[in-house]
């Protein structure tokens, strides 16, 4: 789960909007508001928060940070990748 999803029960109005806009099916509905349903499914995009007037939705990043040293090294590395390009077959088929 990179992402943890609440509804404020006391703000959301139950209007349904971020069922709509969740394109993972993030969201049910119970006693009338608005519910995380499968949080591992949530991408990150926001857009359930974005269309919700009450501003019922928070939305937080639970994933890892990567320190500066691994960032670096995971660049360098797909920069050598990069770099790097397989010959192609000869004309003569070989």
């Amino acid at each position: 789960m990179a992402f943890k999803v609440n509804v404020e029960r006391d703000k959301c109005n139950g209007c349904e909007e971020c069922l709509e806009a969740c394109t993972v099916g993030m969201f049910r509905m119970t006693d009338g508001k608005a519910a995380p349903l499968a949080e591992r499914e949530c991408m990150g995009c926001e857009t359930c928060k974005s269309v919700c007037d009450e501003e019922a939705i928070t939305i937080t990043d639970t994933r890892v940070a990567l320190s500066a040293t691994c960032m670096s090294l995971l660049a360098a590395l797909d920069d050598e990748e990069t770099a790097y390009e397989p010959q192609g077959r000869r004309a003569d088929g070989r």
